[in-house]
């Protein structure tokens, strides 16, 4: 068993990567290899041989048994029995079951390849795409490097694949180089070789094949070698500094395959037009013999025009055995190949014991993988095992850590929460490809944070006329701010990685027209050199996966930190290492795994909440859950009403009932308490004279917010006769105690009912004025607020049937009989709010007050206000916030810490925080539909509480354990 430790960084704080084995039951003791390899190889003929070194394309795709494509590729398993096969695009379950179809037609088990540097998504959909290495680079972590080739390596094993092409061991030190560019992890070779040494442990920790490529090094070069034959003048001193410097790194590290590229050194080997592929002093000389490496040499592509434009397809082959390499990959023609290898042989070109040494070397491999002893896969592993959410999560982490904010002029980013201040964004995607769908996930993410009708978006492509760059230029002038995100990717054949000179024209008058230009450099990071001037903000994403569009949308709006740091030098702007700091400033939704919660263990509440509507304990709900900087789960359940086609969202609005003391009235109390303007030991009469009457005099603003103050618990003024908020007003003011004031409590709407007018008089507003303006706005809740009565709404979930009271069913007014009375606010009821604006009030507090950039309230001032008061008297009470009880039921459930604190409310609505755990669960439900009698919800409350605190697998961060099935 192999163990390892990881250690991240994750936004701000120290993320541990759990130490974890390697599970793949493949390879196995290396001093007990070759029998099988030696058996084999003595019963193969010469022809069976020479077979084996070949690998030849696939799709994994479906293909029927009479499609020729399918045909042609069983005949060379079957007949010519090459030694392996590449596969190319497809899809999971397609290329898996051709996979199996294939390796039980073989005679000997296939060696099946795949490219795969930034994951099995690279060639198959569906599968985790990881960020492109220069991203991983960025992050200057190369345990995520570690971590990106495990998780490969085991998706490509499920999906039948053994060998991966990958890492990319190039040194990109070239802003130029056409093919290479975000592909490499950097431009310092030092750097670089920790990453491929990095990359390479994990994929063979995972019991997969890592290959190391283009060796000698191809980050140097203008051209592309897939359309001509690179030349690199360098001399061997050079190599020895940068280009092998990576390629010694992977070596040490025990990397079991090197491609070579299609490069010629003329300084190494002056053979005219002789690639590295095909030079014996490169191959055998330099790389087996000086850098001792015996692993399995696999060519590039034979069928490039690095190789074709200068050897035919049998002399490439013979060139290529006779320079050192086992595998030959995608020849053009493999009959005419083995026809010139054989002929070679014939004359004493090639000997028989070379051609074993390869096959041998290949058959080794196939056996340090276990493919002796088992060559399929199991199909019915598959949805377990590749693209699964700690994947995904892995993925999201890593995009985050690695934008590189590189310009920021006056402090443009992050971009104002959209509910504080609206702003007109104008999108214009550019796009160096004909797809229609580039930059549509970026704008639907968009969108989500946005309101639709503040965003604006326009595709500029190769199809783009003259007069669509003038009319986005025109609409882009009347913008607040213009995003700019630039698909400029890695073709291969093409020659060039550069703007268009329609879309470099574009942008620099873009950039010279006046509003804010923010350029999000979707792939080549280099793209700012071909400009005249600097965009206000200039943002290196390196690549465009969905992934890396979701950070780069949380970011602009402060969701996400700011913390990568660039990889290379852009001469004449940034220098390697360059990179401003932005810290997260408000709540994002995340994958659990990203804050150490497992998704498979939060679907059980899916079970959870059908359930209870499927029982009748409320016909629909709402669920915020979340920890650290992150929400984690935000659903919505059932409908309005159990005859209703309304479907239940996280945006539904709900009567949050009680919940209103500690939204509102307690973080009132708590930000006067602040500003010196509440003195928790006064009497109320101070503030409110009225209130000093009938042995109250005495009472203080800390009992009333402890329910120590002596008052009764609530009034049925609704059937009292007193119906009008000046009658209830006088009723509490002129009301007597009921016990002694601090000798125990007694949960007492009146208290907070007298809080609220407390804070009206200090401040001079109304409870709800006051609350928009220094609680809902400054927290983006903007679907949050107190109601006027007498004004129903259809479009918020509804709560109670009234028969005795206001006889009709109550939908957008309150709920509570006296907060009607007093006009729809008041102290202890009344707001209306949704899930995801309370996650957002939640995170605050997780967060130690501080959201949006600064401290909402003082962490001190949280604790005061959520310790209990007084647990020999008072119980769990805090100040305004309850606790959890340590015995017996609790809504907060078994598990959360003794340090937690929350609320519930009336109509079936809860929050409790866990600050120990960073963890917060809300929920939302209308109970109370269409009766109040109703009391199932009890039981869930705590449940949920429960499966909320069971999904915790770690702490609020990464952890790779997770990663494995």
């Amino acid at each position: 068993m192999t163990m390892r430790l990881l250690s991240v960084l994750l936004f701000a704080g120290s993320v541990t990567l759990l130490a974890f084995s390697h599970r793949s039951g493949a390879a196995h003791d290396p001093s007990r290899l070759g029998a099988w390899t030696e058996t084999q190889l003595r019963a193969l003929t010469l022809e069976q041989q020479i077979g084996q070194l070949f690998a030849v394309r696939a799709r994994g795709v479906f293909q029927s048994v009479d499609d020729p494509e399918y045909r042609e590729l069983v005949r060379l398993v079957e007949e010519f029995q090459v030694g392996g096969i590449i596969f190319f695009r497809g899809d999971p379950y397609s290329q898996a079951v051709l996979a199996n179809d294939l390796q039980r037609r073989s005679r000997l088990p296939l060696l099946i390849a795949q490219d795969t540097e930034w994951g099995v998504a690279m060639r198959v959909r569906r599968t985790t795409s990881f960020p492109r290495a220069m991203a991983i680079g960025a992050t200057g972590n190369p345990d995520y490097a570690y971590a990106v080739g495990y998780v490969t390596a085991r998706e490509a094993r499920a999906l039948g694949v053994h060998q991966l092409y990958a890492p990319v061991a190039d040194v990109n030190n070239n802003p130029f180089n056409p093919i290479i560019n975000v592909r490499a992890f950097g431009e310092d070779p030092l750097f670089v070789a920790t990453m491929v040494r990095a990359f390479v442990r994990g994929v063979q920790d995972a019991g997969a094949v890592a290959t190391a490529k283009h060796f000698p090094g191809h980050g140097d070069t203008s051209i592309d070698s897939h359309s001509d034959l690179p030349i690199l003048r360098f001399d061997r001193r050079r190599l020895d500094t940068l280009e092998l410097v990576p390629f010694r790194a992977a070596i040490k590290a025990g990397v079991r395959s090197i491609m070579t590229g299609h490069l010629a050194l003329p300084y190494l080997d002056p053979t005219p037009d002789l690639p590295a592929s095909l030079s014996r002093r490169i191959t055998h000389d330099l790389l087996r013999n000086e850098l001792g490496f015996n692993g399995l040499v696999v060519t590039d592509a034979l069928e490039m025009q690095g190789v074709t434009k200068h050897f035919g397809v049998g002399e490439a082959a013979v060139r290529a055995l006779e320079a050192g390499a086992d595998l030959l990959l995608l020849s053009e023609d493999v009959e005419a190949a083995r026809a010139a290898i054989l002929q070679a042989i014939a004359q004493g070109r090639l000997s028989r014991e070379r051609i074993e040494a390869s096959v041998r070397r290949i058959l080794l491999t196939k056996e340090w993988l276990g493919l002796h002893r088992e060559r399929t896969v199991d199909l019915n592993a598959l949805p377990y095992l590749v693209g699964i959410a700690p994947h995904q999560a892995l993925s999201q982490t890593i995009a985050r850590a690695s934008l590189t904010l590189l310009r920021n002029a006056n402090n443009l980013l992050p971009l104002p929460d959209i509910p504080n201040a609206p702003r007109r964004l104008q999108v214009v995607i550019l796009s160096d490809s004909d797809d229609p769908a580039t930059g549509r996930f970026f704008v639907q993410t968009l969108r989500e944070i946005a309101p639709e009708d503040h965003v604006t978006a326009r595709l500029l492509d190769v199809r783009s006329h003259p007069e669509e760059y003038q009319t986005a230029l025109r609409a882009a002038a009347h913008a607040d701010v213009v995003l700019v995100p630039a698909y400029l990717f890695v073709r291969s054949g093409t020659g060039r990685i550069r703007l268009p000179d329609r879309q470099r024209e574009f942008l620099d008058a873009l950039i010279a027209q006046g509003p804010p230009v923010v350029l999000i450099a979707f792939g080549n990071p280099y793209m700012i050199m071909d400009l005249k001037r600097p965009p206000a903000v200039y943002l290196a994403a390196y690549g465009g996966n969905t992934t890396t569009q979701r950070a780069v949308v949380q970011a602009l709006f402060g969701q996400a930190p700011f913390t990568g740091r660039l990889p290379i030098t852009i001469p004449g702007y940034f220098q390697r290492g360059d990179g401003l700091q932005l810290e997260q400033v408000v709540p994002r939704l995340a994958y659990p795994e990203e804050v150490g919660m497992s998704t498979r263990r939060l679907y059980r509440i899916d079970s959870l909440l059908q359930a209870a509507i499927a029982e009748r304990a409320f016909p629909g709900a709402a669920v915020a859950i979340g920890r650290g900087p992150a929400i984690v789960w935000l659903k919505g359940y059932g409908h309005f009403t159990y005859t209703s086609d309304q479907r239940v969202t996280p945006e539904s609005v709900f009567d949050l009932a009680s919940l209103t003391k500690v939204v509102v009235t307690t973080t009132a109390a708590m930000q006067l308490y602040e500003a010196g303007q509440l003195d928790l030991d006064a009497p109320v009469a101070r503030y409110l004279p009225a209130f000093g009457q009938n042995g109250k005099e005495r009472v203080t603003i800390r009992q009333l917010l402890s329910h120590t103050a002596g008052l009764a618990p609530f009034y049925p003024f609704h059937r009292m006769g007193i119906t009008s908020p000046e009658a209830v007003q006088q009723a509490i003011l002129s009301d007597s105690l009921i016990y002694e004031p601090g000798t125990q409590a007694r949960y007492s709407d009146l208290g907070m009912i007298v809080l609220g007018w407390v804070i009206e008089r200090i401040t001079g507003q109304s409870l709800d004025q006051y609350a928009e303006t220094h609680i809902f706005r400054p927290l983006g809740m903007r679907h949050t607020g107190f109601r006027p009565v007498g004004r129903p709404d259809t479009t918020i979930v509804p709560t109670e049937l009234d028969t005795l009271f206001r006889h009709r069913l109550i939908q957008g007014e309150v709920h509570d009989e006296t907060a009607w009375i007093l006009g729809g606010v008041a102290g202890h009821a009344g707001l209306f709010s949704t899930a995801a604006d309370l996650a957002r009030f939640a995170y605050m507090l997780v967060n130690e007050g501080r959201i949006n950039g600064r401290a909402f309230l003082k962490p001190e001032t949280i604790r005061l206000f959520t310790t209990p008061v007084d647990p020999e008297r008072a119980g769990t009470r805090a100040l305004g916030w309850d606790t959890r009880s340590p015995e017996g039921y609790s809504s907060a459930g078994q598990f959360f810490g003794p340090r937690s604190f929350g609320h519930t409310g009336f109509t079936g609505t809860s929050i409790w925080i866990d600050p120990d755990q960073q963890l917060f669960v809300i929920l939302l439900t209308n109970r109370v539909y269409p009766t109040r009698e109703n009391r199932k919800h009890l039981a869930v409350r705590a449940k949920l509480a429960d499966l909320a605190y069971q999904a915790i697998i770690g702490p609020p961060t990464l952890n790779l354990d997770t990663l494995l099935p």
